[in-house]
């Protein structure tokens, strides 16, 4: 769900900002203020291209931002063919870069074999890497998996240490969860 979100909010920066030039980094805690944005503000199709070009050169030479924006683009057919090779290859060169949201992804689509083979080891091996690098939604994930013991064995008092992680780390889902599990 909140890759749907990112999604629309890149599309609409590339819309928004192609022709000023500007990155946009995603950021779970992000929020944008679009109320200024009662006129049209969309770009053209060749400034939409030229954004896409731009992440692709910016990924070819190493910019990790780049790759994962790339990434998103194409994990959801959004203004691009929808590829999930693509994708994995992009979130893994982006993951490895230290994108902790790249992590996330990669984990999501591993985990639950979404356009690619299912691989719950590799999916739950990316939420870890997520999580260790503070991408909270990811530790709220795994420390369910581990209450499901899905992939892995069940595991309830890691699975509440990974709830407490994300819920200190601002993640009000695993606060929830948390509060549900403790005894």
């Amino acid at each position: 769900m909140i890759k749907i979100f990112m999604s629309i909010g890149l599309v609409f920066s590339i819309n928004l900002f192609a022709s000023a030039g500007h990155d946009h980094a995603h950021d779970e805690h992000s929020h944008h203020d679009h109320s200024h944005h009662g006129h049209s503000h969309q770009g053209t199709a060749e400034d939409t291209q030229k954004k896409i070009d731009d992440y692709i050169k910016g990924c070819d030479g190493g910019n990790i931002k780049s790759c994962n924006n790339l990434a998103i683009l194409y994990d959801l057919g959004e203004v691009v063919k929808q590829d999930k090779i693509k994708a994995v290859e992009l979130y893994a060169k982006a993951c490895n870069g230290g994108n902790k949201y790249s992590c996330g992804s990669l984990a999501e689509l591993y985990f639950k074999g979404d356009g690619i083979k299912q691989d719950k080891t590799k999916g739950i091996e990316f939420y870890t890497k997520a999580c260790n690098a503070q991408h909270y939604n990811s530790c709220n994930t795994l420390a369910i998996i581990y209450i499901k013991g899905d992939g892995v064995k069940q595991d309830i008092n890691k699975a509440k240490n990974l709830f407490l992680k994300a819920c200190d780390g601002g993640n009000e889902s695993a606060c929830q969860n948390y509060e549900k599990i403790k005894k």
